[in-house]
């Protein structure tokens, strides 16, 4: 499974992710709320600078982003980038938009190949990407960026 395994995550843990433009940010977890895992994201080294809040199921995949700038953007029943196989979702935005997006994941290699885009419209770029630690992705990359996680913070078990 590519989805992030927040059960076994504790409270506090956050990761830093760098993109191939430089930028780099760094996501927490802070644990549940009306039984959806939220995390935030911040600009890495600078806790206050929030760039968005998320939501994600009890399975651990994203349902709902929010950005510091009132914008939202939600995924129903949720996204299924991480999703093996074909599977279908909404997407909605806060500037109206909403479609239906098919995708379909399939393990390549040491990773995951993602094939989608709005039904009936065109594709996105196809996306490649490798999980790790809590099912973290530690590798990813498309036809116009890649990222990788660089840094993991207060994320041992709590015994």
């Amino acid at each position: 499974m590519a989805q992030i395994d927040f059960s076994a995550m504790p409270v506090g843990c956050s990761w830093t992710t760098t993109f191939s433009d430089g930028q780099s940010v760094t996501e927490t977890y802070l644990g549940q709320a009306k039984g959806k895992y939220k995390t935030t994201v911040t600009q890495a080294g600078n806790a206050k600078a929030v760039i968005r809040t998320m939501l994600y199921d009890k399975r651990g995949r994203m349902v709902r982003k929010d950005w510091a700038d009132g914008n939202w953007e939600t995924f129903t029943p949720y996204s299924c980038y991480s999703e093996p196989g074909n599977c279908t979702y909404r997407y909605k935005n806060s500037d109206g938009v909403s479609q239906k997006i098919a995708s379909e994941t399939q393990k390549q290699g040491k990773g995951y190949l993602v094939k989608a885009g709005p039904v009936g419209g065109k594709a996105y770029n196809d996306d490649y990407f490798e999980i790790g630690a809590f099912g973290l992705k530690t590798k990813q990359k498309s036809e116009n960026y890649a990222s990788r996680l660089t840094a993991m913070d207060n994320c041992e078990p709590q015994s």
